[in-house]
């Protein structure tokens, strides 16, 4: 509408998925035939050097007082870096997805620091067609990232007591599997391409071809900095209609965990920081959908670990044999702490050992919670074909795409990476709470079930 100007006010605050993320209130402009929003962005231990960097991945909602919330894209275009407060080498760029469903902020100059900027994102007009803007909630929500470089890397192990723990190898006798391109096909068996034993507490069909549009991991992606936090799944809950988040409330009764719980209408959590246990397959795909994200297969969980690095051993993702040198551990409450005193502003190359941080900067990929990926093992997993979320979910809160597993019992096609932490009250093993990267005993058990131990994070496509 000609020379009319809408400025509507976000009722939520600070709407982040990590710590040291925040976002300030956005406030939304419909300028004439334009929309957009402006908004400050800080987040802290920002970084980016001559392997990669990280970045904050932002979508956008349109939350009405009764009724689904809308997904906003944004524009191709536009985009502007109004402000910056933390010095001019910390001026980050503003890259949007190819879909419009979101789109990445990054350092565009070698840094290692803290960022805070005013940000102008231009949103698609169209999107807020017959919308009350005047009675809804406009949110910005960001989640950190870490950027996985395109380049071959490997999968299994140069040990051979890892195929114990159901390990990838090459029973042509070459191990471990390089990978060398995107497009890579695999034939499963034992006198194909890619093997792997069955051992007990594992299913996996052992047959079977990974096809050319499987995610291999060879491609650039983006990977979670860090686990699912129970904030973040509280500020999803409440995004939600209320026929949805009842579907997807997870419903803790563990002792050793948070608890999120409905008050005064709001979902909450009374450990916010936690990563977020209890989440199921079917909660997982509704977040990573709502989020315009996907669920990552075994490949990339290897490639965001390892890197491209030949593997020594069964190494972890520190690039060591060793877990003893770990100092982010959970504490009693389940939150992940520094024992030594450090924070992340320490973080290097030299001492990512003590952090657990893998070759790329990605946290606790191995500890903390087990890592749920797309599986090899099962013929649903191998036909998923990487698609992304589109911000929309089903009248019941379930996720919308036809290539990604469901949670129902025996359906297959995920698997479990990485090891999970169930408290302090337990004996634990080779593969538990610290599980090697090659080592895959659950690779292919479909696990859809909420648990203490069992956690997500989710990954995109550099499109």
């Amino acid at each position: 509408m000609k020379g009319f100007t809408i400025l509507a006010f976000a009722i939520l605050a600070n709407i982040s998925f990590a710590s040291d993320l925040k976002i300030a209130k956005p406030i939304l402009y419909i300028d004439n035939d334009s929309a957009y929003a402006v908004f400050n962005l800080e987040w802290k231990n920002a970084w980016k050097n001559q392997q990669n960097n990280d970045a904050i991945w932002l979508f956008c909602k349109l939350k009405p007082k009764n009724g689904p919330s809308r997904h906003i894209k944004v524009m191709p275009s536009g985009h502007q870096l109004v402000s910056t407060f933390s010095g001019q080498d910390s001026s980050p760029q503003i890259m949007p997805s190819t879909d419009g469903v979101g789109l990445f902020v990054s350092p565009q100059n070698n840094f290692k620091g803290n960022i805070n900027v005013t940000l102008k994102i231009h949103l698609d007009r169209k999107d807020f067609k017959g919308a009350n803007t005047k009675n809804s909630s406009f949110d910005v929500f960001g989640i950190e990232m870490v950027r996985i470089p395109s380049g071959s890397f490997f999968i299994g192990s140069t040990n051979n007591s890892a195929r114990k723990y159901g390990a990838f190898y090459d029973p042509k006798g070459n191990a471990p599997i390089k990978i060398v391109s995107e497009n890579q096909v695999f034939e499963i068996s034992n006198s194909g391409d890619i093997y792997y034993d069955v051992i007990e507490g594992y299913e996996g069909d052992q047959i079977g071809r990974i096809p050319s549009d499987y995610p291999k991991g060879y491609k650039s992606f983006f990977i979670m900095k860090y686990e699912l936090t129970e904030k973040s799944y509280v500020d999803f809950l409440n995004n939600l209609t209320p026929n949805q988040a009842q579907e997807l409330i997870i419903h803790e009764e563990d002792n050793y965990s948070g608890k999120i719980s409905l008050n005064s209408n709001k979902y909450v959590s009374d450990q916010p920081n936690r990563p977020c246990s209890f989440v199921g397959w079917d909660d997982a795909m509704a977040f990573a959908d709502w989020a315009g994200l996907r669920p990552m297969t075994e490949f990339e969980y290897t490639k965001a670990a390892r890197g491209g690095l030949l593997p020594k051993g069964v190494d972890y993702p520190w690039g060591l044999e060793g877990k003893q040198y770990v100092q982010r551990i959970p504490d009693e409450n389940g939150n992940l702490i520094m024992r030594n005193g450090w924070d992340e502003s320490k973080l290097s190359d030299e001492n990512k050992v003590y952090f657990g941080a893998s070759n790329y900067g990605v946290m606790d990929l191995s500890g903390s919670l087990w890592e749920r990926v797309i599986s090899i093992g099962h013929k649903m997993g191998r036909s998923f074909r990487g698609t992304h979320g589109d911000g929309f979910l089903t009248e019941k809160g379930r996720a919308t795409n036809s290539d990604w597993p469901n949670g129902d019992e025996n359906s297959g096609g995920i698997g479990f990476r990485g090891g999970g932490f169930y408290g302090y009250n337990r004996e634990y093993h080779e593969f538990n709470p610290f599980s090697p990267v090659p080592f895959r005993p659950y690779g292919s058990w479909h696990g859809a079930v909420r648990s203490v131990a069992y956690g997500t994070r989710f990954v995109r496509t550099n499109n």
